[in-house]
């Protein structure tokens, strides 16, 4: 019984360090820390989260609407 605890004891090691890496990489992405500045909103979103009209105010037509 001695033999086969000492065969598994290489991936007993090999597992139990990859799930306290697991364990980590969670925690850490997973964490409510929040960088300083990270509620400023970038320039080109708008502030009620819509997407920004670059072409301007001018309405689009398709094409199977036509002139009428």
């Amino acid at each position: 019984m001695l033999a086969d605890l000492t065969a598994l004891t290489p991936s007993l090691v090999v597992c139990a360090a990859f799930l306290i890496g697991v364990a980590l990489f969670l925690r850490r992405q997973m964490g409510t820390k929040r960088i300083e500045g990270d509620d400023d909103a970038p320039d080109d979103i708008s502030a009620d989260g819509g997407i920004p009209d670059p072409g301007g105010s001018q309405p689009t037509t398709t094409p199977d609407q036509g002139d009428r």
